[in-house]
């Protein structure tokens, strides 16, 4: 004979443990979409910011954080960055990081922060100090040249300007970013006829390159050359049938959409 049997679950006792799981399920669903709503846009980053404060938490109860907290604020200042583009918070986590560097760190590693605060400053368009940190890092690279020559010229110094546009044609006479480097200098000073002389040199030298016709069109353009214009679009668009003419490399680098310091551990 059985004698030890549960009665099974009623059909009253089934529909309301399905009516909380139904209306938990709505809660959480309204939860997360108010969440990805909410600012930031940038989730991943946020929660990517997230798990670098718990890490540091931890390392910190394990006495272990000296070494790394100049990591922790710096990686930090990356993701506020990115998730706000508000200039106090993610700056002031990057001060953070130059000031918390232990002082048994070589210097390369003091200018490196340096460089990556000008990159940061960059990216939030904090131009007059990005400038300075960027001169103060002593890191400044070949594909840093155009950066700051346009930094140069947003604080008026047309001639260190010059010399860094300069530095990218000494480097690869047929460069593109070095042309539009020298030419975006001679319109900001008011001389087209000069920028046009700059992009016929650079069509001379590389007579393949959709964008420096494009952009000599915009220069034919600004000063009434229609038919000059018409005719350096056609060719671009030969080269290359999907070109946006209006887009500009001065432009994306002291806007640039993407922050991308890789994070550190």
């Amino acid at each position: 004979m059985i004698t030890n049997f549960k009665n099974p679950p009623s059909k009253k006792s089934e529909d309301k443990k399905n009516s909380v799981i139904f209306v938990a399920s709505i809660i959480v669903v309204f939860i997360l979409a108010g969440w990805m709503i909410m600012p930031p846009i940038d989730k991943i980053s946020q929660i990517c910011y997230w798990g670098n404060n718990v890490h540091f938490f931890f390392a910190k109860l394990t006495g272990s954080s000296a070494a790394t907290e100049y990591i922790f604020h710096r990686n930090n200042a990356i993701y506020l960055a990115k998730m706000y583009r508000n200039k106090k918070i993610a700056l002031t986590e990057m001060n953070k990081a130059i000031e918390t560097l232990p002082i048994y760190a070589s210097d390369d590693e003091l200018k490196t922060l340096y460089k990556e605060r000008a990159e940061i400053k960059l990216y939030l368009g904090e131009y007059k100090s990005a400038l300075n940190d960027y001169i103060n890092s002593d890191k400044i690279t070949f594909n840093d040249n155009l950066k700051v020559a346009m930094l140069f010229k947003m604080v008026g110094n047309y001639r260190a300007a010059l010399s860094f546009c300069n530095n990218i044609i000494n480097a690869d006479s047929a460069a593109y970013a070095g042309f539009a480097c020298m030419a975006d200098l001679y319109i900001s000073a008011g001389r087209p006829d000069v920028a046009l002389n700059v992009w016929d040199l650079a069509i001379d030298r590389n007579k393949n390159n959709p964008r420096a016709y494009a952009d000599r069109a915009l220069v034919k353009k600004s000063i009434g050359d229609m038919e000059g214009y018409n005719k350096d679009v056609k060719i671009a668009k030969e080269y290359s049938p999907g070109i946006n003419i209006e887009k500009s490399i001065i432009e994306e680098t002291l806007h640039p959409k993407i922050l991308s310091l890789a994070i550190r551990r």
